[in-house]
């Protein structure tokens, strides 16, 4: 029997298996690099936009995260991905990403690096990708500064709530919304039309409850719903799954490499000009999130334990 020990973010676990190098490799191979590609012609190219759009967000927030968990692999158990990638939870790879963001040099990692930060994780990925050359520092630079700006999105709590929300129940309604602001010359009266000012506006975006607590104590197990909107610009959401797409493949190729694979079996890919990584940025709403709701008073909130609703429960069952 062969073992391998390796971390998730901070949690040390230990595979055993006949062949780890067979076992992993049969997963590197099966992974369809090209997938999010299809996904993304499926979606742009259907008739019914206002549906598509909702799909090529959720294809966004999927391609990140799937993105980053091969990233994380690669940082932690390049030897045992099928491994690591099955015990991450979405609280560990979002800890870790933040990590990385922060260059923390404790995080543990089986890679031959420096420290633990975008850029020396980037010029790992992009080792056999003509080394040695103005291009691959080039792109090493590129690639790092883009993950680092996904990581920014993928660990939005805003993000979080709205990926939950689109895989749970679909708890979501499709469309933007527009934010206009003007000065009452009385109180409670609108201003005249050509007084008020657009901030921002967007077809595009979801508006969803997000559930947080209210009242005060530890225990505490009183919730309010809270109405959240966010914006965002559709050809931004194409270019990111783009960006990230190719991401995939050069990781994957990078996986095997360090598996075992040689370099010119492995192809490694990227947008021909330098400008595409910042384009997806250029593309804004204007503003992008939105938290108009009630004002509820949390000296109005009662305060509850689990075991004082429990009562009420096994009480009513009683009755």
């Amino acid at each position: 029997m062969q073992s391998s020990i390796f971390v998730v973010n901070e949690e040390p676990y230990c595979i055993w298996e006949v062949d780890i190098l067979e076992r992993n490799n049969e997963f590197l191979n099966g992974i369809d690099t090209e997938y999010f590609d299809y996904v993304l012609k499926v979606h742009s190219e259907a008739d019914d936009e206002k549906r598509a759009s909702i799909a090529l967000r959720a294809t966004f927030h999927h391609v990140t995260e799937t993105m980053f968990s091969l990233l994380g692999a690669y940082i932690q158990a390049h030897d045992c991905v099928h491994a690591w990638i099955a015990k991450c939870t979405n609280q560990d790879l979002r800890e870790l990403i933040g990590k990385i963001s922060a260059s923390r040099n404790d995080l543990f990692t089986k890679l031959n690096i420096e420290k633990v930060s975008w850029e020396c994780v980037a010029e790992s990925v992009f080792l056999s990708y003509v080394p040695e050359t103005e291009k691959n520092q080039e792109t090493v630079r590129l690639f790092a500064s883009l993950w680092k700006r996904l990581a920014n999105e993928y660990i939005n709590q805003n993000h979080i709530d709205e990926y939950n929300s689109m895989k749970h129940g679909f708890r979501i309604r499709s469309g933007g919304f527009a934010l206009a602001v003007g000065l009452e010359h009385e109180y409670g009266v609108s201003p005249p039309p050509d007084e008020i000012k657009l901030v921002g506006k967007s077809e595009f975006g979801t508006t969803f409850f997000r559930i947080e607590p209210i009242g005060v104590g530890k225990r505490n197990r009183s919730l309010r719903s809270r109405r959240t909107a966010l914006n965002w610009n559709i050809e931004k959401v194409i270019l990111l799954i783009q960006l990230a797409s190719i991401s995939i493949k050069n990781i994957t190729s990078a996986l095997k490499i360090v598996n075992g694979a040689k370099g010119g079996t492995c192809e490694f890919v990227r947008p021909q000009e330098n400008s595409d990584f910042e384009k997806p940025w250029s593309y804004s709403p204007g503003v992008i999130n939105c938290n108009i709701d009630y004002v509820i008073p949390e000296e109005q909130i009662i305060s509850v334990t689990k075991s004082e609703l429990q009562k009420v429960i096994n009480d009513a069952k009683k009755s």
